[in-house]
């Protein structure tokens, strides 16, 4: 019986799942059974799917979203622990080695997470982490109601039987966004997490150059994550809402100056036009973009230091 069970959802994954099935198939820690959950596509991915058909097993189901297809996975999960891997992001080879000598090591911690590499929809490195120096350790349940925690499923071993214990993923979240965080939340209160400093994951910002997911501004998604946390812990969860808006505009303006920095106006100007579609009121981002239009130069000269971390981006 297989240690791992690590469980990969796809929708319309064509152009990426293959990538993310080989971090899998090449990791250090050989322990594993590897559950893909087809969840309904419509484009190529069954093909892909095809050509990993005696490494896989597969699930094929009609289109439920994201939170239904990884409990799909679940449900036919045998290992001990449970190692979740988005079809657009990818593993380091060492990934379920460490987290899962995290876990063995901290028999009481539910769940291991890393820290991730940030690259973008066309798989680029934008030379950049996910967590920043304020949330590099893990969490108090108390810290996680009072900003969203950069803890990304890809980053995540949990326990199975903690994920049993909890009901796996709330199915009434479709898309991305609140799903993951909501789950962490409830495994919080069963015992704690180990972080590791390690960039063992790249994890793909799926909103730049081009959009590969649903948004995770989804109003119906926001008044559903809100309903469940004032339910539950009788908390707001607008100090959550804004954090998960800032991260992403501020992560819109990191790649908006690195654009500048290198050259690219173009980018640079789209960059700074998406995080004004997030949060409309940064001035800082208007004078951003306006300064996409001066001579090369003179762009740069006023572009100053791109910051290095998702993390600090929060703060830019």
């Amino acid at each position: 019986m297989p240690r791992v069970s690590v469980i990969v959802p796809v929708f319309n994954g064509a152009a990426t799942v293959g990538e993310a099935l080989a971090s899998v198939l090449a990791q250090s820690y050989p322990d594993f059974e590897l559950i893909v959950v087809d969840d309904g596509s419509t484009d190529a991915t069954a093909q892909v799917l095809a050509s990993y058909a005696a490494s896989i097993k597969l699930i094929s189901r009609a289109n439920g979203g994201i939170s239904a297809a990884r409990n799909s996975g679940l449900r036919a999960a045998v290992g001990e622990y449970v190692a979740l891997l988005d079809c657009d992001d990818v593993w380091l080879p060492a990934m379920l080695e460490r987290t899962v000598a995290a876990l063995d090591a901290a028999p009481r911690a539910v769940l291991a997470y890393t820290d991730l590499a940030v690259i973008d929809s066309d798989g680029r490195a934008l030379e950049t982490a996910l967590v920043g120096a304020e949330t590099a350790h893990a969490p108090t349940l108390d810290e996680m109601l009072t900003r969203l925690w950069p803890i990304m499923p890809s980053a995540v071993v949990i326990r199975r039987r903690v994920l049993e214990a909890i009901g796996g993923f709330a199915e009434e979240f479709r898309s991305y966004g609140y799903e993951d965080a909501w789950c962490w939340m409830r495994a919080r209160e069963l015992g704690e997490f180990c972080y590791l400093p390690e960039r063992l994951v790249k994890w793909r910002f799926s909103s730049y150059p081009r959009p590969l997911k649903n948004s995770s501004f989804s109003p119906v998604a926001r008044a559903q994550f809100a309903r469940l946390v004032q339910e539950r812990w009788g908390r707001s969860v607008e100090p959550l809402l804004r954090s998960r808006m800032r991260a992403s505009r501020s992560l819109l303006g990191y790649i908006g100056l690195r654009e500048l920095r290198d050259g690219n106006r173009r980018g640079a100007r789209e960059a700074f036009h998406r995080a004004l579609l997030i949060d409309p009121w940064r001035l800082k981002n208007y004078l951003r973009w306006m300064r996409t239009w001066l001579p090369d130069g003179v762009a740069r000269r006023l572009s100053g230091r791109t910051v290095r971390t998702a993390g600090e981006n929060q703060r830019a």
